[in-house]
C-alpha cells in the first residue's frame, strides 16, 4: 500500500496534449453551469444594495458603506463587495456584472484547485478534483448569489497553493504569501478564513524540507503577517479619527465587536452579542439544522456538501494508515486537505448561533481534492489486481447508496433517479467483478456525480426569490425556512400577529421600485433639493433596498440590515433635521402598524425591537405625515411620508 501511495501521489506530473483540454472543459463547464441566465436572477438586495453605493463613492467604499449617505455600513469585512464594485465601476451598476464577477472568481477558484491538487497528487487526480468541486451543489449555489463566500474559496485556495509550494522549497517566501491570502480570506468573511490554518500549518511543518525549528519559526513569522493582513482594515475602521458610517448589526458600532462578538463568539455559541440580541441563537437552528456531529448530513446541510463527503473521510482514514511510508510531500497533502475537512467540519457541525447552509462551500475544495485522491488511487489498486482491487467498486457502492439517502429526502423530484444512481453503481460493480475496467471507470464516476450533479443542473435552472438569494441553496428544495424564521422574529420583536405577511410581502420586492415609492422619492427631491439625505427609510435594508437598486438618489437606511441598530440615534436624527441634511422619513404603513401595537421599550418588548420603536416615536413626536393625495396617486402604497422641517 505505502509504495502506491507514494506512486500514486506526487508522481504523475507530465501533461499530456489532451489534459489542459479537459481542464478548459472543465472551466467552460463550471461557466456554464454558474453564469446560465446570468442578469435573469435574484441577488441579495442588502450586498448588491451596497455594492452599488460603494461604486460611486471612495469613501463608502473605503468603509463598506450600505447607503450612499455614509450612514450605516454593512455587516461584513469589505473585501467581497469591493471586487464586485470595482467591477460595476467598469460595467455599469447591473445584477448582470456582480454575478459576472462571482461567476470569474468561481471558475478561477477551478483552476486554482487543478493547480494545488497537481502539485500533490497528479494530472488526473487534479482534473477529477476540479470536475468534483463544479459538481458540488453548494458550491453552484453561492457562484450564482453575490455573497462573499465564492472570494473566500479562491483566496484560501491560493494560500493552500502557495503552502504547496513552500513544502517542496522549505523557504519562507512562499509561506509567508500563503498567509497573505489567507489575511485577505479574512477581509473577505472574517474568521470563517482561519479555519483552514491548522491543515495549512501541519502540511507545511511535516512536509516542508529543513529544521523543525527553522520551520517553526518560519510558521510563527507567516502567522504574524496572516494577523496583520487581517486585521489591517479593522484597525482602519478602527482608528479613523473622521466621520465614518455606523457598524452594521455591531452592539455599540465598534468593529472589533462586530468581528467577535456578532459574527464571531455569537455565530461559534450563540448569545445576545449584536444589534440582534439572541435572535442569532433562535434561528441557527433553523437554518442549519440542530449542532451536533451529524449535522452535515442533515436534511438541510447534506443535500448540499455532502454528497462525497463519506468518500473524503474514507480516503483521508486508508491515508492515515496506510501512507506512512510515502513521501513527505503526500504526507503533507493529506494533513493540508484532512486538516481543513476536519477543522471546518467540526466548527459548521456544532456552530451554536447563525448558521447558513451555505457556510459549507469552504469545505468543498477539501472534499474534491480528497474524494478525487481517493477514488484514483482505488482505481489504481484495482489495476494492479490483489486483495485491494474491490476497494473502488465498494466506494462507488457507498456512494451510490449514500447519494440514494440524499435524493429519498425530495422523492418527488426526479424519483427515477435515485434509482438510477443505484442501478449505474451495480453495473460498476458487475464490470469490477468481471474485470471490464473501462465500463467500471464510466459506470463508477457516473454513479458518483449523477446526483449531485442534477442538483448543479437544478440550481442553473432555477430562478430564486429574493428570500432565496438571501440563503442561497442548491437543488430542488428552496431555502423556505427564512420565510417561517423571519416571520417568527417579527412577531417576537414586535407581538405583531399575522401583519408579518405584509412584512414579508413587502420584503419580496425589495429588488423593484414601485410607482408608489418613486412617487415618495420625487416629492422629497422636489420639496429639499439641497438636502444631504433625500430621503430616510425605515426599516432596515428591507426598506431601502429598492431605493438603492433603482436609483441614484442619497436614500439612508434606519437601523441597518434589519433595522434593529441603533442609528441613526435620536440625538442625530435632532441634528440633521435642524441643519437642513434631512427632512423626510418614510415609514412604510406595515412598521406604522408595528409601532402603534409594539410595547414600549423597557415594558417587556424585545430588545430587538427597541431601536425601531424608538425612531418611530421621535418620527411621530417631531414630524407630521404628508397626505398621500399631495405626493400621487399610488402614493399611499409606499407607507407614510413624514415631513420633519424644523419651521413646518
Amino acid at each position: 500500500m505505502t509504495a502506491v501511495t507514494t506512486t500514486a501521489v506526487g508522481s504523475d506530473r507530465k501533461v499530456v496534449r489532451w489534459e489542459p483540454i479537459a481542464l478548459g472543459g472543465v472551466m467552460l463547464l463550471s461557466a456554464l453551469l454558474w453564469g446560465w441566465g446570468l442578469g435573469d436572477r435574484s441577488l441579495q438586495p442588502y450586498y448588491a444594495a451596497a455594492v452599488h453605493s460603494m461604486s460611486r463613492d471612495w469613501s463608502v467604499f473605503l468603509f463598506s458603506g450600505y447607503d450612499p449617505a455614509g450612514v450605516v455600513a454593512v455587516d461584513k469585512t469589505p473585501l467581497g463587495f469591493w471586487v464586485q464594485a470595482l467591477g460595476v465601476r467598469v460595467f455599469g451598476f447591473h445584477l448582470w456584472a456582480i454575478e459576472l464577477v462571482q461567476v470569474a472568481e468561481g471558475v478561477a477558484a477551478v483552476f486554482v484547485l487543478h493547480r494545488v491538487v497537481r502539485r500533490w497528487a497528479g494530472e488526473r487526480t487534479a482534473l477529477l478534483a476540479a470536475l468534483l468541486f463544479a459538481l458540488t451543489p453548494i458550491t453552484a449555489a453561492i457562484n450564482r448569489d453575490n455573497v462573499a463566500d465564492t472570494l473566500l474559496v479562491l483566496l484560501l485556495l491560493l494560500a493552500a497553493y502557495f503552502v504547496t509550494r513552500a513544502v517542496e522549497t522549505g523557504g519562507a517566501k512562499w509561506l509567508v504569501w500563503a498567509a497573505v491570502f489567507v489575511g485577505l480570506g479574512f477581509l473577505a468573511k472574517m474568521l470563517a478564513a482561519w479555519i483552514v490554518l491548522p491543515g495549512l500549518a501541519l502540511a507545511y511543518f511535516a512536509g516542508a524540507p529543513g529544521a523543525r525549528g527553522k520551520k517553526l519559526l518560519h510558521l510563527v513569522l507567516a502567522g504574524v503577517v496572516a494577523l496583520a493582513v487581517s486585521l489591517s482594515w479593522p484597525a482602519l475602521v478602527s482608528l479613523w479619527p473622521g466621520s465614518k458610517p455606523y457598524v452594521g448589526s455591531s452592539a455599540d458600532g465598534s468593529i472589533w465587536q462586530l468581528i467577535f462578538g456578532y459574527n464571531g463568539v455569537s455565530r461559534l455559541f450563540g448569545g445576545s452579542d449584536g444589534a440582534m440580541g439572541t435572535f442569532g441563537t433562535s434561528i441557527g437552528t433553523g437554518l442549519g439544522g440542530a449542532p451536533g456531529p451529524l449535522r452535515l448530513f442533515d436534511t438541510e446541510i447534506g443535500g448540499q456538501i455532502a454528497w462525497l463527503l463519506p468518500l473524503a473521510l474514507g480516503a483521508l482514514v486508508v491515508a492515515a494508515f496506510r501512507a506512512r511510508g510515502a513521501a513527505a510531500r503526500t504526507r503533507a497533502g493529506w494533513l493540508l486537505w484532512g486538516g481543513w475537512l476536519l477543522a471546518g467540519a467540526a466548527v459548521f457541525s456544532f456552530t451554536g448561533g447563525i448558521f447558513h447552509a451555505y457556510y459549507t462551500a469552504e469545505l468543498a475544495p477539501a472534499i474534491a481534492a480528497l474524494a478525487a485522491a481517493g477514488l484514483l488511487t482505488g482505481w489504481r489498486w484495482y489495476r494492479e489486481g490483489g486483495r485491494a482491487r474491490m476497494v473502488l467498486p465498494l466506494a462507488v457502492a457507498g456512494t451510490a447508496v449514500f447519494a440514494f439517502v440524499l435524493l429519498d429526502r425530495t422523492p418527488t423530484w426526479l424519483p427515477w433517479l435515485r434509482y438510477g444512481v443505484l442501478g449505474i453503481a451495480l453495473v460498476a460493480v458487475v464490470a469490477a467483478l468481471t474485470r471490464s475496467g473501462v465500463v467500471l471507470a464510466g459506470a463508477g464516476l457516473l454513479a458518483v456525480i449523477a446526483g449531485p450533479a442534477a442538483f448543479v443542473v437544478q440550481t442553473a435552472a432555477g430562478r430564486p426569490t429574493v428570500l432565496d438569494a438571501a440563503d442561497p441553496t442548491a437543488g430542488p428544495a428552496g431555502s423556505g425556512a427564512l420565510t417561517g424564521i423571519l416571520a417568527a422574529l417579527l412577531r417576537s420583536a414586535s407581538g405583531a400577529g399575522d401583519r408579518e405577511s405584509s412584512y414579508l410581502r413587502y420584503k419580496m420586492a425589495a429588488n423593484t421600485l414601485t410607482p408608489g415609492q418613486a412617487q415618495v422619492l420625487a416629492y422629497a427631491q422636489a420639496q429639499a433639493p439641497a438636502a444631504r439625505i433625500a430621503l430616510a427609510v425605515e426599516g432596515g435594508s428591507f426598506g431601502s433596498d429598492p431605493f438603492l437598486l433603482n436609483t441614484d438618489a442619497r436614500v439612508a437606511p434606519f437601523g441597518g440590515y434589519l433595522g434593529f441598530d441603533a442609528t441613526p440615534s435620536l440625538p442625530q436624527l435632532g441634528h440633521w433635521t435642524a441643519d437642513g441634511s434631512l427632512r423626510f422619513v418614510l415609514l412604510p404603513r406595515v412598521f406604522v402598524e408595528l409601532g402603534q401595537s409594539a410595547k414600549p421599550p423597557g415594558d417587556g418588548a424585545s430588545s430587538e425591537g427597541a431601536a425601531i420603536g424608538e425612531r418611530i416615536g421621535w418620527a411621530a413626536k417631531h414630524c407630521v405625515p404628508v397626505p398621500p393625495a399631495r405626493i400621487g396617486p399610488a402614493a399611499a402604497d409606499a407607507g407614510v411620508l413624514f415631513d420633519c422641517a424644523p419651521t413646518r
